[in-house]
């Protein structure tokens, strides 16, 4: 399954049943570093999560990583809070946003 179709699985999984949003409200940008071309907007709400294939102008969190990271990340096999420790991934903006992430993505594996 590539990167795109994982997130779309995703994307669907989070508005069938937003309960595990927790009352998120937030934009992030992903861009992936070593793959020219992907990056990725999210949009948020407590009830439902849009996916653009860009990134947004301003968004609460822009994380940067590379591919195998994001896969990682996306598939549960990365904690966000260590790989930013580590440098694998970039953070600009709320850092607490990208820690919020990481709750609602494992309300969704």
């Amino acid at each position: 399954m590539t990167i795109e179709e994982k997130l779309n699985s995703l994307v669907e999984k989070m508005n069938q049943d937003p309960s595990g949003l927790n009352n998120l409200n937030a934009t992030y940008s992903f861009d992936i570093t070593d793959e020219e071309g992907m990056e990725w907007g999210v949009k948020v709400t407590s009830l439902k999560v849009e996916l653009s294939q860009s990134m947004y102008d301003e968004s609460d969190c822009l994380l940067r990583m590379n591919a195998k990271n994001f896969e990682k990340l996306l598939d549960g096999s990365l904690n966000a809070t260590s790989a930013f420790m580590m440098g694998k991934i970039k953070a600009k903006g709320d850092l607490t946003y990208a820690l919020k992430l990481q709750n609602v993505l494992n309300e969704y594996r």
